[in-house]
């Protein structure tokens, strides 16, 4: 009997730990889908696309505000009168950061080009140029940004510039159809630093979860002189154009 006893105990000692261990380690089909949902909440809250990385390359008609620098410097504009736009290709990486769902801050480097052309050609002759100026960039920009698979951003900001270069390109034919041309390159005469001011409106399409094409036309404008004070004129930058490229979310 004692036997018996102790069988009949030890078995419901085992079925109420099995049990237990049940209880404990099981979920209920509601539990696991709660639990299924949290972690692909937590997944997306890990990233969010709160900040993007972007590569873009911007197409521009650049041309130049030019003045005669006034005082004993200053000279007639002369032909520099009649010269008239370029189109250019400038480049840029970067970051920008979401502060909320309407406001973001963006910055990064660039590299930055505006230009312009001449052309004076007659029955016998012609006579014509492009000058190019290039520059390091580090734009700042502040955006509203609207939407989520298709965004809608808008804003502007600063860029500080760094100059690198100056090239002009020459040709010409003369009374006897004898041609030349010639590369002017030139570092010396040109302020080492300008500052510029853009205003972007555009749109930013989603294509996969990570990555989104980015389409944003810009206007820019340059707010300090290109030359040195010394020079005989006052130029500055000018460009309208639009910026394509991706972004990644990290």
């Amino acid at each position: 009997m004692i036997k018996e006893i102790a069988s009949i105990t030890m078995c419901v000692a085992f079925a109420f730990c099995g049990m237990t261990q049940i209880e404990l380690g099981g979920d209920t089909d509601e539990e696991k889908e709660k639990k299924e949902v949290e972690l692909k909440e937590k997944k997306v809250a890990n990233k969010d696309g709160s900040t993007e990385v972007y590569f873009t390359a911007n197409c521009s008609r650049t041309t130049r505000k030019l003045e005669v620098n006034e005082g004993p410097f200053g000279d007639p504009l002369g032909e520099r009168e009649f010269e008239t736009g370029l189109n250019k290709w400038s480049f840029g990486i970067g970051f920008r950061n979401a502060i909320n769902p309407y406001f973001a801050i963006q910055a990064g480097v660039s590299y930055v080009r505006n230009g312009e052309s001449y052309l004076f050609e007659d029955s016998d002759t012609l006579f014509k140029y492009t000058t190019s100026y290039s520059y390091i960039g580090m734009p700042i920009k502040a955006l509203f940004t609207y939407g989520n698979e298709i965004k809608f951003l808008a804003g502007g900001g600063l860029t500080p510039q760094l100059f690198t270069g100056y090239v002009q390109k020459q040709e010409w034919r003369d009374a006897v159809d004898a041609t030349g041309d010639a590369t002017i390159e030139k570092r010396n005469g040109y302020s080492s630093f300008v500052l510029s001011a853009a205003i972007n409106v555009g749109i930013q399409l989603s294509f996969s979860d990570n990555f989104t094409l980015l389409i944003m036309p810009e206007y820019r404008i340059q707010l300090s002189d290109s030359y040195v004070v010394t020079d005989s004129y006052n130029h500055f930058g000018r460009a309208l154009g639009f910026d394509i490229g991706l972004t990644f979310k990290l």
